[in-house]
């Protein structure tokens, strides 16, 4: 039986892009809704890429030879922690087994979710900066050409990414249907959307689930907060939010770099791209601030980067970006993806409680797959299935067996 929207109250603990889009979605439908964050800002969701694209989604493959490079003399923009493998091997052990395979899945979560950014924007008229068309950038000609015929992109050659700001790759893909936003505005666009719907937002403040015979009884962050139903979306922080219930999630962080740069009021790039070769994005959203980003590193939480690595960037910048004497790095930022061992998010009702949901593990999708993310648990809080999509593969249930 659907879950009954008069008068039913719903408590968010994380308020993430994904947090914000629940909450959306669940003030849409006619829930009271409160979330709550022990930060007061969106470390992660700010200080995402903001490149929407489905076409890029899918995990390359990473087999116990990568991970052995990753941990010793790092894998392209890729580290992990020996330590941190000692650690966790409950969660690379899986790895190497489940990190390819659902693909196509997420693909079309990934469009899915594209679809209802598209109505998102049409309807609340957030200004989020929304630039049309994407690129995938090669120093290999032929890669390119492959994955453009692979991806049904359309093929850019020398003169055509010249064109966009770049130097010194052989060829590109633009995806004309795909889109680029900037992630803080975005962020701070949205949580006042939900304050103006009635969203209660409590940040700055801890949150400690209380609970009792398979039943959450209420939210301690201050005050005592009762809801019919509270849904996790804590990111890279669930495992903490959900060990004390007796459920590990298995979410280990993955730590991104980003970095600001003013280009002194001049239009230096005109097409979002990826970087493919160095997995750098840059895009440009106004007439002064680059935003650049990259890495994915398994350090834990930790958001200190060595010196070597922002000049790493700063190197590929240089060799390809035609105008980079014009940028200026005037901030940096860090923000941890939340990955599971199968690279597939975490949507659905935590294994043994009726009245606790969680939607997590988007790791480097967050922002791609808030949307859909936010349709798929609304959907599992009414007890309805969601259209098109299959979700068995999400359930929290899969790393209890």
């Amino acid at each position: 039986m659907a879950t009954s929207k008069t008068n039913s109250n719903i408590v968010i603990v994380g308020c993430g892009i994904n947090g914000l889009f629940a909450a959306y979605t669940l003030l849409k439908r006619g829930y009271n809704v409160t979330i709550i964050d022990k930060n007061k800002d969106g470390l992660t969701s700010k200080n995402n890429a903001g490149l929407l694209t489905p076409s890029l989604t899918a995990t390359p493959e990473i087999g116990l030879k990568e991970i052995i490079q990753a941990s010793t003399i790092g894998y392209g923009p890729i580290y992990i922690s020996p330590t941190h493998i000692l650690r966790n091997l409950d969660w690379f052990v899986p790895t190497l087994k489940h990190m390819t395979g659902y693909e196509e899945e997420i693909i079309k979560l990934g469009w899915k979710s594209l679809k209802l950014y598209e109505q998102f924007f049409k309807k609340e008229k957030i200004q989020a900066d929304v630039i049309h068309g994407v690129a995938a950038l090669y120093s290999n000609k032929g890669e390119a050409s492959k994955m453009a015929k692979e991806q049904n992109g359309r093929f850019i050659d020398e003169k055509q990414i010249s064109g966009l700001g770049y130097k010194n790759l052989g060829g590109g893909v633009m995806y004309d249907k795909e889109i680029s936003i900037n992630p803080a505005k975005l962020y701070d666009g949205l949580k006042e959307r939900i304050s103006e719907m009635g969203a209660i937002i409590i940040l700055g403040k801890e949150a400690a689930i209380n609970f009792e015979k398979g039943k959450i009884t209420n939210i301690d962050a201050g005050q005592k907060i009762t809801a019919d139903n509270y849904l996790i979306t804590t990111g890279s922080w669930t495992n903490y939010m959900l060990k004390p219930l007796g459920y590990n999630p298995h979410v280990l962080p993955a730590r991104g770099l980003t970095m600001l740069f003013n280009t002194q009021n001049s239009r230096i790039i005109s097409a979002p791209s990826l970087l493919e070769d160095y997995g750098l994005a840059v895009s440009q959203h106004d007439a002064n601030t680059v935003r650049v980003t990259g890495f994915f590193e398994m350090v834990g939480l930790n958001g200190r980067f060595k010196q070597s690595r922002k000049d790493w960037i700063l190197e590929i910048l240089k060799k390809h970006i035609k105008e980079y004497k014009k940028l200026h790095m005037f901030k940096e930022g860090y923000g941890f993806r939340p990955c599971t061992p199968d690279q597939l998010p975490i949507i659905g009702k935590v294994p043994g409680y009726s009245n606790l949901f969680v939607a997590t593990g988007q790791c480097r999708l967050g922002v791609t797959l808030a949307p859909v993310t936010a349709e798929i648990v609304s959907d599992l809080i009414e007890e309805r299935k969601s259209a098109g999509i299959h979700i068995n593969h999400l359930s929290p249930e899969r790393f209890t067996k």
